[in-house]
């Protein structure tokens, strides 16, 4: 055994960017100064993922290399050198989150689809720590939640949500029936309640975006618009834009994915417009924003070779004002307003001056004040030529036929270029189809999908150019935030970009928990000064008509213990072990205002965490002592609360209607063979099956979730959901807040507890819905309240946390939750401790891509249904930019499609994709 110990001085690792006072700005030269400073001294990072197939099928793995470029350069970051990829269900459920060590700005991985997962659009997810101090908001919850959390804090933390990380959706088919047969079924997740479609007038969401942000009198307005159906689907429609007098003012129609424009003209201060349109035999108005007395209205057009703003105002101030551009949060251009006139000026910009992408303007005054924002975008062509060729490709391999692929890089000789080699049969076109090109060039730039974000590159024209800025104009968000930026509002950089494995978190101190008692008997709160029972969920208070009022409720962590709750003194010693095989580090350091955060022993795969706290006065023999005393007795009472500070995405990003919808464009094949599935035949059309009907009985076989114990005891203290302590009365609770949240309720959901698929008939007098029940003698009982008897815990529902706030969980149709406690097998018992304890994970370690080798004449039998024929994250090229890749076929006759993306040392993107399907290459 190895054992070695460090010691570490806490460094803070937050970063405050504080708001400054009116009377501190001087000019809009300083703030345009602050936010060119802010562009190139903290750049954001973007991520993008390549995949080595379009679709897959339960029990497939999932290959996959990771992209991380900095936001002001381009090319690879060399700010973080860890990354996260997570793998998500179609509902929303973290499936594996993996931890990526980064060398050069790239890593790569894989992920099992086990055959224990449903079909469905998965989505992996992909983050930095340092991507997520940019973006953030709190996430939609009711304010009674907070009062699950040992702090206010710890809240906070809990419901922090993110408005863009990288996310890329594709389909996952049902396991084959036989290993030939890839057909394209998708069997979703049952469900115990079917939600019938509403019936009647069908909701539309119609919005409009005022060009630069406003509408302002006296001036002409250009308006563009986006109608979807409720779910999210582009309409076509015709609109009349109607004014006060009801007098049409406007006609328009859609011209491109459900968005178009119009313009309004010399509007007036006290006119109400609203817009009109007949869409499945019903009428609908809908209001336009208001027209605002006092501002600046923004036109943008290309005028030949230069960007012409014209800003028009009818502010009576005469302020200075400042138009500012940036591309990627890089300043790129900045010109000041006279205030001698401003009812019309107009400003020129060279258009060869700007890069190609997404450009941001910004009209503000020496304030901060924003009057006017607005995205375009500048294409320069300076991406049209291909950066590599591949040659080689036949029509149509035989089976077991040797591949051999030349692949070269042009002006470039240096590039980090990942390949894909699948067998075209099983090609799935989605909406979700981005590469490289359009990930860094576009959609990174824009807030949800951007669905075939391709179309925009395929042409030049005026339809292209038109589609491409209305996408432009009905963005609200922003992904580099100019007040931010200008140091206008308080910023906190909580996470600095991770070079290295590190441990963060904090110490509280602890309490005691409320007296053991049996299940359903009655526990002295010193909160009520009064004893009653505690359960798990509200539906069981009605039955006990006689109850303290205050009780007839969920009891949450503020009413049971919050008066016992006390803050941190003195700082205290903390201590970690790392422990795998037969290796231990031990490391220590000494909190600062109650946090740690401390390097970790570099560590790979799987291994085993302790974490604990010490007084920091007292001395080392006294210390080891009270650290052997109960260290492996779960039931003893540690000297202090000791938690990592969770810093991922708790909550999913709901679908948008196009990335789990089938792709309606069919693209023609290149020949026959390319339509032939294992079986010689036609494949599939995607169909989808989920049971219908009402409420069903429970499927013991198919739970949402299944999480070990321990775990799940594991992350609830860390949220902050308990003190530490496992509290069997309270634990069901914890674990459905920990995976749930409060499912956008403004009350609690039902919760209901089963025992290894058995519901505890403790309550004989108590009627229950399920018809199975048990008795259990209070030794039995014992065992499921602790945690060394625990396995798994199967939990079920209804609910879709993708779908949180949907119509569907309304009134009566509130999801539940069921959590069946399994015990371990053969009455086995696991160790449990005192201290926090955790079965962690270090940096994931990738298994290379098997390639058989087909050199020799297989024999007869010999069957290979492979449909990624080839995978390498990094292309190994020569001196003069050659590589050539050389792999076997599978057992059938194969159109192949070739699939390279990379980026070169300067952060050129780089996409090559064969033309089996007619789509582009770059």
């Amino acid at each position: 055994m190895k054992r070695i110990t460090l010691f570490y001085a806490l460094v803070c690792t937050v970063w405050n960017i504080s708001a400054q006072s009116h009377k501190d700005i001087a000019s809009v030269d300083s703030l345009a100064t602050r936010v060119k400073r802010f562009g190139t001294g903290l750049p954001q990072e973007k991520v993008y993922l390549h995949i080595d197939n379009t679709c897959y099928f339960v029990g497939d793995t999932i290959w996959y290399k990771a992209y991380v470029t900095r936001s002001d350069k381009g090319w690879l970051t060399d700010l973080s050198k860890i990354m996260y990829v997570e793998l998500l269900t179609p509902d929303g459920y973290l499936v594996e989150r993996q931890q990526l060590k980064m060398e050069d700005g790239t890593a790569h991985g894989t992920f099992t689809l086990t055959d224990s997962l449903y079909a469905g659009y998965y989505e992996l997810r992909a983050y930095t720590r340092w991507m997520l101090n940019f973006g953030r908001h709190e996430h939609p919850h009711s304010k009674y939640t907070e009062n699950m959390f040992y702090n206010k804090q710890m809240a906070k933390d809990f419901f922090r949500d993110y408005d863009k990380l990288y996310s890329r959706v594709f389909p996952v088919f049902d396991h084959p029936k036989e290993a030939w047969r890839y057909a394209k079924d998708m069997t979703l997740r049952p469900m115990r309640r079917y939600y019938k479609a509403r019936k009647g007038k069908p909701e539309i969401d119609l919005r409009f975006y005022p060009e630069g942000g406003h509408l302002i009198e006296g001036t002409d307005g250009h308006v563009a618009f986006e109608i979807n159906d409720e779910e999210g689907k582009h309409l076509e429609a015709e609109l009349s834009i109607i004014d006060s007098d009801g007098k049409e003012v406007a006609q328009t129609r859609t011209l491109n994915r459900g968005r178009g424009v119009f313009t309004l003209t010399d509007m007036k201060p006290d006119d109400k417009y609203k817009a009109r349109l007949h869409y499945q035999d019903y009428d609908y108005e809908v209001k336009l924003p208001e027209v605002e007395k006092e501002g600046y209205a923004l036109h943008v057009e290309r005028k030949d070779s230069v960007l012409r703003m014209i800003i028009q105002g009818t502010t009576e101030s005469k302020e200075e004002l400042g138009i500012q551009i940036q591309c990627n949060g890089v300043s790129k251009a900045f010109r000041k307003l006279s205030p001698a006139d401003m009812r019309k000026d107009t400003v020129d910009i060279f258009w060869a001056s700007l890069p190609t992408g997404v450009n941001q303007i910004t009209v503000f005054n020496g304030e901060g004040r924003i009057y006017a924002d607005r995205l375009f975008f500048v294409n320069h062509h300076d991406y049209d030529q291909p950066l590599i060729t591949v040659e080689g490709i036949k029509q149509e391999y035989a089976p077991f036929e040797p591949i051999e692929l030349r692949m070269k890089l042009l002006r470039h000789h240096d590039a980090d270029v990942s390949l894909a080699v699948r067998d075209h049969a099983t090609d799935e076109t989605t909406y979700d189809n981005g590469t490289m090109l359009t990930e860094m060039l576009l959609a990174s730039e824009i807030k949800g999908l951007v669905e075939n974000p391709g179309w925009y590159f395929e042409a030049d024209d005026s339809l292209h150019r038109h589609a491409l800025d209305l996408l432009m104009m009905v963005q609200g968000w922003r992904r580099h935030d100019w007040r931010m930026m200008a140091g206008l509002e308080h910023t906190q950089f909580e996470f600095l970009p991770e070079k290295i494995q590190t441990l963060s978190g904090s110490v509280h101190q602890t309490y005691s928990l409320l007296e053991e008692t049996d299940y359903g008997d009655s526990v002295y709160i010193p909160v009520i000064d009064s004893s009653v029972p505690i359960y798990t969920t509200a539906r069981d208070y009605h039955l006990y008509p006689d109850m303290y009022a205050p009780m007839a409720k969920v009891l949450t962590l503020q009413d049971l213990y919050g008066p016992l709750i006390k803050k941190m003194k003195k700082e205290v010693n903390v201590s970690a072990s790392f422990i795998q095989d037969r290796d231990i580090v031990d490391v220590f350091q000494t909190t600062q205002k109650g946090k740690f955060y401390m390097p970790s022993a570099v560590v790979n795969d799987n291994y085993i965490l302790f974490l604990s706290a010490s007084d920091s006065t007292k001395s080392e023999k006294y210390k080891r002592r009270i650290k052997r005393k109960g260290f492996m007795d779960e039931q003893a009472y540690p000297k202090f609360y000791v938690k990592l500070d969770p810093f991922f995405p708790v909550f999913p990003k709901p679908y948008s209607y196009y990335q789990d919808a089938a792709f309606e464009e069919k693209f023609a094949l290149q020949d026959s063979a390319s339509r032939e599935s294992f079986t010689e035949r036609k494949l599939n059309t995607v169909t989808v099956r989920s049971k219908r009907g009402g409420l069903r009985r429970l499927d013991h076989s198919k739970p949402a979730l299944v999480v070990d114990a321990y775990e799940a005891f594991n992350l609830a203290a860390d949220y902050g959901l308990n003190c530490g302590m496992h509290d069997w009365r309270t634990f069901s609770r914890q674990v459905a807040t920990a995976f749930f949240g409060d499912m956008g309720m403004d009350r609690h959901f039902y919760l209901q507890e089963q025992y290894d698929g058995k519901i505890l008939d403790f309550m004989p007098e108590q009627k229950r819905e399920s018809k199975v029940g048990m008795s259990m003698s209070n030794a039995q009982m014992e065992k499921y309240r602790r945690l060394r008897h625990l396995d798994k815990l199967y939990i079920y529902t209804d609910y879709v946390p993708r779908e949180q706030g949907s119509w569907k969980y309304s009134q009566t149709n509130q999801p539940e939750v069921v959590i069946d406690y399994q015990l371990l097998p053969n009455d086995g018992v696991r160790p449990t401790y005192r201290d926090r304890r955790y079965a962690a994970k270090g940096y994931s370690v990738c298994t290379e891509f098997y390639c058989p080798d087909y050199s020799k004449k297989p024999m007869p039998d010999v069957k290979d249904y492979r449909r990624t024929l080839y995978w390498t994250p990094k292309v190994k090229f020569n001196d003069k930019g050659e590589a050539v890749i050389q792999l076997y076929n599978n057992s059938k006759k194969t159109v192949i499609t070739v699939e390279a993306e990379g980026i070169t040392t300067d952060g050129k993107p780089v996409v090559w994709k064969s033309e089996t399907d007619k789509t582009y290459s770059r």
